[in-house]
């Protein structure tokens, strides 16, 4: 059984933008360690549509934000 989520009425784009916009925003305390939930219910939905994401987190400096970069492979 396939369960339908909100997420899987979204475009491409909206997906890509959301899984950045949750990371950011986890990465930056704004939303809790729960939120990586969602962050993998966006991957699961990226894969049954044919192309894989994931993520590279850095930091230079203890006081500064990390750096995102967000990886996108397609099959």
């Amino acid at each position: 059984m396939d369960i339908k989520t909100g997420y899987d009425r979204l475009n491409n784009e909206r997906i890509v933008g959301m899984y950045y916009k949750f990371l950011t925003d986890i990465f930056n305390g704004t939303l809790s360690d729960v939120m990586f939930n969602e962050v993998d219910l966006l991957e699961s939905i990226a894969a049954k549509r044919g192309f894989t994401l994931s993520y590279y987190r850095f930091r230079e400096h203890m006081n500064r934000p990390s750096q995102l970069i967000i990886l996108i492979r397609f099959h």
